[in-house]
């Protein structure tokens, strides 16, 4: 099932494709969405199976907003409420790696050429021990 989620500060629009063509569905929802408190307006178009819903955050979070969904089964996969601080769902990865990332790869490189070498000395070293018991 298509969901999809963007909010900011006092705005929440879910796209659910279960909506479109369901007027009444869409209705129930403005319904049982209004009766929160803190909520200011909802629109819904079965149209294009969206509902935005426009509220008060200090009195309710978005999270409690999305629970409607939620407990109607309609976000299907999602696993913890986006928080209106955060960027809107889904999230697209970077682009650019970050220091941390230089670093990992720096250490991990340096830690593989260290290791290397040890094992070439330590290979090195039983190679002669090997040679000098066989040819005293």
């Amino acid at each position: 099932m298509d969901c999809f989620i963007h909010q900011t500060h006092g705005r929440v629009r879910v796209r659910l494709a279960i909506l479109k063509g369901n007027l009444s569905f869409c209705r129930t929802l403005v319904r049982e969405l209004s009766a929160l408190p803190g909520v200011q307006k909802v629109a819904a178009n079965d149209v294009s199976g969206s509902v935005v819903v426009y509220f008060n955050p200090s009195v309710v979070p978005s999270s409690s907003i999305l629970r409607v969904f939620q407990r109607r089964k309609l976000l299907g996969n999602l696993v913890a409420f986006p928080n209106a601080r955060v960027h809107p769902l889904p999230v697209a990865r970077r682009s650019k790696p970050l220091v941390e990332d230089w670093v990992v790869e720096t250490v991990s490189y340096a830690s593989r050429a260290i290791v290397k070498s040890l094992l070439e000395a330590a290979l090195q070293r039983t190679g002669q021990i090997i040679l000098k018991k066989i040819l005293p």
